[in-house]
């Protein structure tokens, strides 16, 4: 039983960054439609906002270079606040 909580934060870690990969894949598709894209886009503002501990610094690094300016601006927020503590 131990052994499998300590597994779990990796096993989400993955599938985490799979789904954001995922996510990017529609937000960047024109062919997907624009209330879907931005959609995905708010979604996930508001969880770097509100949730910053959910995601890995990878992941917030990863976020930062996304073409969408609003994914950029949050997690640009959240790793330089990584840097000042």
């Amino acid at each position: 039983m131990v052994y499998q909580h300590f597994c779990q934060p990796t096993i989400l870690v993955t599938c985490t960054m799979s789904a954001l990969e995922a996510l990017h894949a529609i937000v960047t598709d024109e062919e997907s439609p624009q209330i879907i894209r931005d959609h995905i886009v708010d979604s996930l503002q508001f969880a770097l906002r509100n949730q910053p501990g959910f995601f890995t610094t990878k992941e917030v690094q990863w976020l930062a270079q996304w073409d969408d300016t609003r994914i950029p601006i949050a997690a640009t927020k959240i790793l330089n606040g990584m840097k000042t503590t």
